[in-house]
């Protein structure tokens, strides 16, 4: 069997391994159009802030390794231009050589990733605006900042925004977030979300919500002068893009494979396209989300890589004729702003609403540790639920704590909790990591308290 496998990174990379690896007969090719294949693309920002001191910790894999350690045949520069579904074969175009080959394939996986919106600006496409998804977007950056840049505007106030404005604060710039929403990161609701722009504020971040950008101009002595549609203006050595991404699925379109109405590729729970003999994972595909049941477009780390494993599995045919299932994408993820965490699970107020369903809502402020023990601070967590009392979502804010009351709660959410059985968890308890009711606890009891005093 010969599979071919179009994209390199999280998901490709992980497909192609872990065949091999089930598989070891099976013929694998990868195709990477750009010159890099599985790197971490969530620690670009960390390497530009200096976090990550070594470029080369941020390349999980390289071709060579790959090649070496894996007997994975890897193809870089190479573009996959076309999908021939009929005839098992792709259309590949090699960027070095400029020559275009055909090949065939048994089964073919498509994790192409997402790219980066570009909103259609007037002026967007002039020097130093840049966007920042990849490596090259990384290296471009970085040499700005060695070259001695002093500010920068971001575009854009989600993850990857209010990351960047940290990385480059921490390198000695002024930074300024420039976000059209009323809120940074929509991941959580507003009343979350403030803990974050108060935290980027306080480090001299300006942050400008609602604020529409109208044009970017061509500075006389090098850099972008950002023109806002209401009035006002902001210099700046250089622009960094990042509104948002997209799936990248125009292959898959124009081969004929059904899309979703987020732009992702429709796939089956066992990760197959309209084709039964073509996979797709990752950042390209559409998928269902666990509690509120809408087909989304979610990027993120976590579910490509248990995406591949399922596809990977699939292909090998290790389940004695049972296909492996994903169950949908929770949502879960983390942020870290400066001193402080922000983090979210399940669905937020926004995403229930649009899908009509109904729901209550709790916000605490307990502490994340015992409170006499040194170092404790409040944890800012809001319960979201219904009026059966099924956990629906959950949002933190605050400096300790954050990423584990909120796995708790997604743990929870998957195996179809109740405000109550929040409430009953034990959970370990030690004054410098917890009191002796734990924040998840307090938050369930709460929960349940308000439940009660609605039937009665």
């Amino acid at each position: 069997m010969r599979v071919l496998i179009v994209g390199g990174n999280a998901g490709g990379a992980s497909v192609a391994t872990r065949l091999r690896r089930l598989r070891p007969d099976v013929e694998v090719v990868v195709f990477e159009r750009g010159q890099y294949v599985s790197y971490a693309n969530c620690g670009l920002l960390y390497y530009l802030e200096g976090t990550i001191a070594d470029r080369s910790a941020l390349f999980v894999e390289t071709a060579d390794s790959l090649r070496s350690k894996h007997g994975i045949d890897v193809r870089l520069q190479s573009e996959v231009v076309g999908i021939d579904a009929s005839a098992h074969t792709i259309t590949v175009h090699n960027a070095a050589t400029d020559a275009r080959s055909i090949e065939h394939y048994d089964k073919l996986v498509l994790a192409m990733g997402a790219e980066p919106v570009w909103p259609q600006i007037p002026g967007i496409d002039g020097e130093n605006v840049i966007p920042m998804w990849s490596i090259p977007h990384m290296d471009r950056i970085a040499a700005l900042v060695q070259g001695g840049a002093r500010s920068a505007v971001i575009l854009g106030g989600g993850y990857v925004g209010c990351v960047m404005a940290e990385a480059l604060r921490k390198r000695g710039l002024n930074a300024t977030i420039v976000e059209e929403a009323a809120q940074t990161i929509s991941f959580v609701d507003p009343d979350i979300a403030v803990y974050t722009q108060q935290e980027l504020e306080k480090h001299g971040i300006s942050v400008r919500l609602g604020q529409h950008v109208e044009r970017f101009s061509a500075r006389a002595g090098g850099g972008q002068t950002v023109v806002l549609a209401g009035g006002g203006s902001i210099d700046a050595d250089f622009v960094v893009v990042a509104v948002g991404v997209r799936p990248l699925s125009r292959i898959a379109r124009d081969a004929g494979l059904a899309i979703g109405d987020s732009g992702g590729i429709a796939v089956s729970p066992s990760l197959r396209t309209s084709d039964p003999d073509i996979y797709a994972v990752g950042d390209a595909i559409e998928v269902t989300h666990t509690v509120s049941g809408a087909a989304m477009a979610i990027p993120l780390a976590g579910p490509a890589h248990q995406q591949a494993r399922i596809a990977a599995a699939n292909i090998a045919g290790v389940g004695g004729g049972w296909s492996e299932q994903y169950p949908g994408t929770q949502g879960s993820s983390v942020l870290k702003v400066f001193d402080i965490s922000c983090a979210s699970t399940g669905a937020n107020s926004a995403q229930l609403q649009r899908r009509n369903i109904p729901f209550n809502s709790i916000l605490i402020h307990p502490m994340s540790h015992a409170e006499y023990y040194p170092g404790a601070f409040p944890i800012h967590l809001k319960l979201l639920y219904g009026s059966d009392g099924r956990v629906l979502g959950a949002q933190a804010a605050g400096r300790d704590g954050i990423a584990k009351r909120i796995d708790i709660i997604a743990t929870a959410i998957y195996f179809g909790a109740h405000v109550g059985d929040l409430d009953n968890l034990q959970l370990c308890y030690s004054p410098p990591f917890s009191s002796a009711r734990d924040p998840v606890n307090v938050a369930g009891s709460v929960a349940k308290a308000h439940l009660i005093s609605k039937d009665s």
